[in-house]
Formats: C-alpha cells, sequence, structure tokens
C-alpha cells in the first residue's frame, strides 16, 4: 500500500501513516510534503485534487481543494513551500500556474499562465521560498527556474536552455535555498 513513513536523519523508524483512497486522510499521487509553523504536515494529492492535513503524528486533520481551473481549485497540485507568514504556495502543475493559500486554505492569489515569456510557465513542478519572500519556480517543460515576488510579480528567469552544460536545464523538477538565499 501506499504510505508515509516517519524517520529521522539518522535512519531510525518510527511508523507510518496513511492509505490508499479518496476518503478524508487517504490519498492516491502524493507529490509533496511541507510543516507549517505548529508543524502539521500539509500533503499535496495530484489525484485527488486536494491538500491533506496531519498532526504530527500523522492523525488526519482535514483537507481541502476540488479539481478546476477556477481561483483555488488544482489541476495537479505538485510542490508545496510555506513562506515566513505561514502561507502556503503550491505549484498548479497542469493550471500552469502558482496558488497562494493560508494555511487554513483560504485563497489568497495566484499568478502564471501557459507560455513560454517572462512569468508564464509550461508546467511548473517544484517550489521554495527564501528568506527575504522571494519565490522561485522550477519551470519544468520550459528548462527553467524563474524568480517572483511572493505576489506573483516576475523578477528573473535562469536558463531556458535545454541541454545538460552549465546555466543549462533538462527538466527541473524541484529548486532549493539554502540559509544565505543561494
Amino acid at each position: 500500500g501506499i504510505r508515509v513513513g516517519i524517520c529521522d536523519l539518522e535512519g531510525n523508524y518510527f511508523g507510518d501513516f496513511g492509505a490508499y483512497g479518496r476518503a478524508p486522510g487517504e490519498f492516491i499521487w502524493p507529490t509533496s510534503l511541507a510543516f507549517d509553523s505548529q508543524n502539521r504536515l500539509y500533503l499535496a494529492d495530484e489525484y485527488n485534487q486536494r491538500i491533506t492535513i496531519y498532526d504530527t503524528d500523522g492523525k488526519y486533520l482535514t483537507h481541502w481543494g476540488i479539481p478546476g481551473k477556477k481561483d483555488g481549485e488544482f489541476n495537479g497540485p505538485s510542490a508545496l513551500a510555506f513562506d515566513t507568514q505561514d502561507d502556503l504556495y503550491i505549484t498548479d502543475h497542469r493550471n500552469h500556474r502558482i496558488q497562494k493559500f493560508t494555511s487554513d486554505g483560504r485563497f489568497l492569489l495566484n499568478w502564471g499562465e501557459y507560455g513560454h515569456g517572462k512569468g508564464q510557465l509550461n508546467l511548473p513542478w517544484g517550489i521554495t521560498i527564501a528568506k527575504d519572500r522571494t519565490v522561485y519556480v522550477a519551470d519544468w517543460r520550459n528548462n527553467r527556474i524563474q524568480q517572483f515576488s511572493g505576489n506573483g510579480d516576475f523578477i528573473s528567469s535562469l536558463a531556458g536552455k535545454t541541454g545538460s552544460t552549465k546555466s543549462q536545464f533538462n527538466r527541473p523538477a524541484s529548486v532549493a535555498v539554502d540559509s544565505e538565499d543561494y
């Protein structure tokens, strides 16, 4: 079956939780996990088009999200990241956009549309937020990393050419920022 395993960095195993399905607390295609400031675990489920929230013991708390293209709806939630204000950013993969919510699921805003220009996205997948609330998005099919403000204003784009040499990407699926915001 499908589950989330709980272990520490030394490899000590503490159990698991979750089950395959559509019922509350279950998931089918989990794509990302993130913790909020209260250590609640958020799980993106691409198949069920929702975000499910668990406590630190893996106990189901709640979920939200429905399939669609309107504000707050999903078509492939793929990656999750919290900013310092506990707002949750979600890459809405097949809607070619980023959505921003409060930690309790209240829709705040979204940005992005299908395309190849500045600020446009083509199947975005990974996301991370720097301490200064700059949002970095792995723009998967455009072979680049894009940088946005916390409100979705385009800042810059890194790479954009397909390849495996320096300064090129081949379908970037994730992005990370270190403690120095690099």
